[in-house]
């Protein structure tokens, strides 16, 4: 399916029993809905999962740029409704995670739970962003892929799981650059620190002990700044938490989302 809204037209999919209750999940930056794949098994029993492909990211086609944090949420938010989905549960990871807080504090009618993952309501900083921005217009993605890689998983994981690194390797490198900069622009200019404190949903929020782009202090952050929520640090993991990660991170997904089927 395909919805076109404010940042281009954004390819998404479900998976699961059809009058299920909703959980609409968003990607990373520099992957796409494939990096729920691990996932999918377990929640799509619990869920009807919708998955959206960012612009410029798997099968969505960028448009022109730059893009605000509110571009890509009210068009996530227009992917909920063509799916049918006026109420839903949330999940994000990284980029995914910061458009997931925006949604949430923004329109709070709609969001049954958060599940807020590796993120941080401002996410680096404008000259970081700037540069990684600078870097992809002058020379693609194979100019900020290395970099990118190093940030997703920890150093041992290439040799170990060499399939799941070259298959993450590929979805940047097909990663559209004129998408991923204006993505990238989104994350320069976002600071959500001041709307997460009106996040009023059940909230979990994960984070890891090697994650160098959102470090495990973000997440406590995000922790003690909605009310209510619940935090999960995992031991090891890096930036892509579930893909390096997997069964630890879908079974505090799962046990946190079955809490949520009784509320």
């Amino acid at each position: 399916m395909t919805t076109s809204g404010h940042t281009g037209t954004l390819t998404w999919y479900t998976v699961g029993d059809e009058s299920a209750r909703p959980l609409l999940m968003i990607h990373a930056l520099g992957a796409d809905s494939e990096m729920w794949e691990a996932q999918l098994p377990v929640l799509s029993s619990m869920r009807r999962v919708v998955m959206v492909d960012l612009p410029g990211h798997g099968n969505s086609i960028a448009g022109t740029g730059p893009y605000k944090i509110r571009d890509l949420g009210e068009d996530v938010l227009d992917v909920a409704t063509r799916a049918g989905a006026d109420e839903f549960d949330l999940c994000g990871m990284s980029l995914g995670g910061l458009i997931s807080l925006w949604i949430s504090g923004h329109s709070p009618d709609r969001v049954m739970s958060l599940i807020a993952s590796n993120t941080a309501p401002r996410i680096g900083s404008e000259e970081i962003w700037q540069a990684r921005i600078d870097a992809v217009t002058e020379g693609g993605m194979d100019a900020v892929s290395e970099q990118a890689l190093a940030r997703f998983f920890t150093s041992s994981f290439a040799s170990e799981h060499s399939d799941i690194f070259d298959r993450t390797s590929r979805t940047l490198l097909a990663t559209d650059p004129g998408g991923y900069a204006a993505c990238c622009a989104a994350l320069r200019d976002a600071d959500l620190r001041e709307l997460v404190e009106a996040i009023r949903c059940p909230t979990l929020v994960i984070g890891g002990t090697e994650d160098i782009s959102t470090p495990s202090e973000e997440s406590v952050w995000l922790h003690e700044h909605i009310p209510g929520s619940t935090l999960h640090i995992l031991d090891g993991a890096p930036h892509f938490a579930n893909l390096e990660q997997p069964q630890a991170w879908t079974a505090v997904a799962r046990g946190f989302l079955a809490e949520q089927a009784t509320a």
